[in-house]
């Protein structure tokens, strides 16, 4: 067999065209040593070796050719050489590997670290998960969806992307016909061959494609909610509705005297507390059994009853809901009929809603014994069914009435509740009150509910406390389902979370004061997004109630007592310019902190979210964001600029 001498191939260059003729694109490779080109034939298996040795040295080659010559150089002068590792080439292909991955990974982490604070306070070396959340916290923030599915999604174009991208071979071939679609086929088949070819002209394509499957995504949430926007959440996501408050309460020992050694608590297996809680407590741990133990001693034994504070308006269909959920937490009283009252304000419904309110306060009056109280409240003799003549907030135009408020009257109208309750000798006596969105149509969580006034050092008795109800975020598909109620919600202030606030302020002043902008900004701030997602996270709370300056939910209740120590100035506002939830004025207000209780939560239906929903809702957002150009271009470039980060590094 003849064998070619090694030493003269040790150091051999080929030189080969690339698709184009231009002589400073063409690829020097050096092969390095090479024993697959020597010509010996001692064995059927030393050839196989050889034929593979040849084909990794061949790929490992082709690797190489992307890079210019002066970066090949530099690949090959920065490479080590070790008897231990690969052949030359191989080596040379995980050092440029290397050079490729750890820039992405540093932008990937390090920008997250850069522009938000709030930072996890137990992360460590050898405890890294808090800080991994957290950057994924702040991506998925900054994208307004989860960045796994991007990330997922890119790798899979890189994985299917043919080598040089997909030349001609993969598009149709030019038509003879010039038809206009002949030229229109020739024209995506160039441009599709263009961007392919190059790494950011491809992540470029990707990005665009990510973020309109966002904005159509949240497109269709918003005009046509439903869960079929929303496959993350399938076969997971489950609603508690009230109607399985009564069966699931069957059996039940709310006698906290006679049962509080029970061998179940309450008397009822794991599938009925998870009902009743809405699938947040179980009866194997012991601190929620505790908690709703000492919050039914509560209700029993100290309480004076809890008021059900509610604003209505074209809501007939969420009646019903609302009727069962009261009656759900009549077994927990031992006098219901002196302990439950339902306060309610409507003004111009056109559904039929305040002839509904009215039926059921004659039906539960005209039993022999009522179970508690529905007081429907009226506007003056002149006026006894509250028909205002208002407009819907949302039916405000906003580019010819830019400045129209996004609370309406709301403040006022929860303001004129609050005095009433106050200025009533029945209610004298009652501890606590209940403030819900009636439309939500979900379990109000009686479990919950009750964990909430047996949290430990009384902070059911003596702060106002937030549930952690949450929702399927619009644009998602299903990867965030935060608390829903980013405009009430405001976090602790604290050294921590410092440059975080300042930049949401910054984006809320993209407009002046007085501009529907200053409403609508916080649920469209990827900032306050973060902050509402880090304080809601469990790696954050662990379980337990967090404070907050300000949280709605749909439902808070609060202890009477607060509100009648701060007299005149517990009161609801909208801000100077009328545009600040009218929660956030009225927990201001109270001069106290408040409290979310993660263990207190209803999920959202995903067919009837919180706030405006079909094209209502569509024409507010884009009505408000169109109409302000400087509000469009921070938002657009904002959005376009981190997916393609994102997606580049992935690349």
């Amino acid at each position: 067999a003849t064998t070619m001498n090694n030493n003269s191939t040790k150091n051999l260059k080929l030189r080969r065209h690339t698709a184009v003729a231009n002589p400073q694109d063409l690829d020097d490779v050096e092969c390095g040593k090479d024993e697959s080109n020597n010509f010996e034939y001692d064995s059927d298996q030393s050839n196989d070796k050889k034929d593979d040795d040849y084909v990794i040295s061949r790929r490992s080659a082709e690797f190489l050719s992307d890079l210019s010559p002066f970066s090949r150089r530099v690949v090959r002068f920065v490479t080590p050489s070790h008897p231990s590792l690969p052949d030359r080439c191989t080596s040379e292909c995980l050092t440029v590997a290397a050079v490729r991955i750890i820039p992405s990974l540093t932008v990937l982490l390090a920008l997250p670290l850069l522009m938000w604070d709030d930072y996890p306070a137990d992360w460590s070396a050898l405890n890294v998960y808090p800080m991994i959340r957290h950057m994924d916290l702040v991506w998925s923030s900054l994208l307004h969806t989860s960045a796994w599915p991007i990330v997922v999604g890119t790798f899979l174009a890189a994985v299917l992307m043919p080598r040089g991208g997909i030349g001609s071979k993969y598009l149709p071939q030019k038509s003879g016909a010039a038809t206009t679609m002949g030229r229109l086929t020739a024209l995506a088949s160039a441009l599709t061959s263009n961007v392919t070819q190059s790494a950011w002209k491809t992540s470029a394509a990707l990005s665009l494609i990510f973020s309109s499957v966002v904005i159509i995504n949240m497109t269709l949430h918003m005009g046509v909610p439903s869960a079929i926007w929303n496959p993350f959440i399938w076969g997971w996501y489950h609603v508690y509705l009230p109607n399985n408050i009564s069966p699931a309460i069957q059996g039940a020992c709310l006698d906290f005297e006679k049962n509080s050694a029970a061998r179940q608590p309450l008397c009822l297996p794991e599938r009925q507390w998870n009902e009743l809680s809405s699938g947040q407590l179980s009866s194997y741990n012991p601190d929620d059994v505790l908690a709703v133990q000492k919050g039914l001693d509560y209700l029993q034994n100290q309480s004076g009853g809890i008021i059900i504070n509610a604003l209505a308006r074209n809501v007939v269909g969420a009646v019903p809901a609302l009727k069962q959920n009261v009656e759900g937490l009549v077994p927990f009283f031992k006098d219901s009929g002196k302990k439950i009252s339902v306060v309610v304000f409507e003004n111009d419904s056109d559904d039929g809603t305040r002839e509904a309110f009215q039926t059921w306060s004659d039906q539960e009056s005209q039993r022999e014994e009522p179970r508690y109280a529905v007081d429907l409240m009226s506007c003056g003799a002149k006026n006894p069914n509250c028909e205002l003549g208002l407009l819907d907030r949302y039916d405000m135009n906003l580019i010819t009435n830019p400045k129209a408020s996004g609370v309406g009257k709301l403040g006022e109208f929860r303001q004129i509740v609050l005095e009433y309750i106050m200025g009533q000798e029945k209610y004298k006596e009652y501890s606590h009150m209940i403030i819900l969105d009636v439309d939500l149509g979900t379990s109000l969580s009686p479990l919950g509910l009750l964990h909430t006034l047996g949290l430990e050092n009384g902070i059911g008795q003596e702060h106002a406390v937030a549930s952690s109800s949450s929702q399927v975020w619009p644009g998602t598909s299903g990867t965030i389902i935060p608390p829903y109620d980013l405009s009430a919600f405001r976090p602790k202030e604290t050294k921590a979370n410092e440059k975080v606030r300042h930049m949401h302020e910054s984006f809320c002043n993209l407009m002046p004061a007085g501009d529907r902008w200053r409403n609508m900004c916080e649920a469209c701030s990827p900032m306050q997004l973060f902050m509402i997602q880090s304080s809601s996270d469990v790696m954050n709370h662990h379980d337990q109630a967090y404070e907050v300056v300000s949280a709605f939910n749909g439902l808070t209740i609060y202890p009477m007592n607060l509100i009648r120590e701060r007299g005149d100035k517990a009161r609801y506002d909208a801000g100077d310019d009328g545009q600040r939830c009218e929660h956030v004025g009225f927990h201001l207000s109270l001069h106290k902190p408040m409290y979310v209780n993660p263990k207190w939560s209803m999920n959202l239906k995903p067919s009837k979210p919180g706030g405006p929903t079909g094209f209502k809702a569509i024409k507010t957002l884009v009505t408000a964001i169109i109409g302000r150009p400087n509000v469009m271009v921070a938002i657009v470039i904002g959005n376009c600029l981190f997916f393609y980060i994102m997606v580049y590094a992935c690349w």
